[in-house]
C-alpha cells in the first residue's frame, strides 16, 4: 500500500470528476477516511482499519504535512491503494459490512481468497483467520497446498501434500498446473514410492516423515 497524490483538477466537480466513481454500496455518509482503488472511491470508516490492522494503525498514526489535512478526509485527496484490485477490495468490505448477518455475501473458494489476500498483506489478523477457516472447508488439497504456499499458512501443508500423495488418483493436468512443475514431480515421486500395499513406507507414518523431508526441508 502506498500513498499518493492526486491533482485537485481529478477531482473538482465537472466532466473531469467523471475520471473517478463513488462506489455504489461502500461510499457511506458517515465514513471517516475515503480511499481510492482503480477508480473507484470508498468512504468508509476508519475504526475497523485503525483497529485489526496493523499496517493501518501505524499510517494513521503519522502526522499530516504540516498546513495541511490528512489524506483520506477529504474526497479531493483520498488514500490510495495501488496495486489493489477494485473487486478484491469490495469481497474484503464485504466480510466488514456484511448485507445480511445470517447469510455472508462472500461464499467461493475465490471470494474468500481475496479476503485472505488483503487481510495477509495488511495484516488483518482475525480476517486473516476468519478467510482460512472458510477456505479450509471449500477448497481441494491441491488448492490449500498451493494456498498455504502463497499465503504462508505452514499447517495446511503437510495435511494436505499427504492427502494428495494417499489418494487413489494421480494429479489432473490443471491441478499440476496449480502446483506447478517442481511440486507435481515430488508428489509422483512420493506416490511412486507408496504405490504397493506390501510397502512398508505406506504406513501413514512414514508418508507424512517422507513428505516433510520432501516438501519442508529445515
Amino acid at each position: 500500500m502506498t500513498l499518493q497524490h492526486l491533482e485537485k483538477s481529478d477531482l473538482d466537480p465537472g466532466p473531469r470528476r467523471s475520471r473517478f466513481t463513488q462506489h455504489p454500496r461502500f461510499f457511506f455518509s458517515d465514513g471517516t477516511v475515503i480511499f481510492l482503488v482503480e477508480n473507484t472511491l470508498y468512504r468508509v470508516h476508519r475504526y475497523f482499519f485503525e483497529r485489526d490492522s496493523a499496517i493501518f494503525a501505524t499510517m494513521f498514526s503519522l502526522p499530516p504535512v504540516v498546513g495541511e489535512r490528512p489524506e483520506g478526509e477529504v474526497i479531493e485527496n483520498p488514500i490510495v491503494l495501488e496495486g489493489v484490485d477494485a473487486l478484491d477490495f469490495d469481497r474484503f468490505l464485504s466480510v466488514l459490512y456484511p448485507l445480511n448477518f445470517k447469510t455472508r455475501d462472500t461464499a467461493s473458494a475465490e471470494e474468500w481468497t481475496s479476503v485472505l489476500s488483503l487481510a495477509s498483506r495488511w495484516e488483518f489478523i482475525s480476517l486473516r483467520e476468519l478467510a482460512m477457516q472458510h477456505l479450509f472447508v471449500i477448497t481441494s488439497a491441491v488448492e490449500r497446498i498451493a494456498l498455504g504456499r502463497l499465503y504462508d499458512i505452514p499447517g495446511w501443508l503437510v495435511p494436505a501434500y499427504t492427502e494428495v500423495c494417499e489418494r487413489k488418483d494421480p494429479l489432473t493436468l490443471a491441478e499440476g498446473r496449480l502446483l506447478g512443475l517442481e511440486d507435481a514431480i515430488c508428489i509422483g515421486q512420493v506416490r511412486h514410492t507408496i504405490r504397493y500395499s506390501s510397502n512398508l513406507n505406506r504406513h501413514h507414518d512414514s508418508i507424512v516423515a517422507l513428505i516433510r523431508d520432501i516438501f519442508l526441508p529445515p
